[in-house]
Formats: C-alpha cells, structure tokens, sequence
C-alpha cells in the first residue's frame, strides 16, 4: 500500500473495512488481513492529516508575518 493513496480513498476503503469487519461474516483470517489493512489505512490517514495540519500552520504563520 502506498503513501500516494488520497484521504478520499483511504477513508472509504477504511469505511468499506470497518463495516465488514462489523458485519462478521468475514473469516478469522480474512478478519485479520481486513484489519491489518485498516490499521495502515488508519496510519496513512493520520500522516496525510498532520502533513495538511503543519501547511496550514506554516501558511497561517507566514501571512500573519507580512
């Protein structure tokens, strides 16, 4: 899975994960690959939101310099 996957996608494939995952009809082992898969998806998600945060604080800092 990589890092060039976009929020909008990492969060509906999480949803989509989740909500099998809820459902319990997967297998044991499907279960697990399902939520292996989520919690890089999760951690994907995460770093994608802290990058977007520390640009808007940079952008916000560097107007309110000028």
């Amino acid at each position: 899975m990589s890092d060039e996957i976009k929020y909008e996608d990492a969060i509906k494939e999480l949803d989509e994960i989740v909500n099998k995952l809820e459902n319990g009809t997967a297998s044991l082992d499907e279960s697990i690959k399902l939520f292996e898969k989520g919690t890089k998806l999760a951690g994907i998600c995460s770093e994608k939101l802290k990058k977007a945060e520390q640009k808007i604080t940079m952008l916000t800092k560097e107007n309110n310099d000028d």
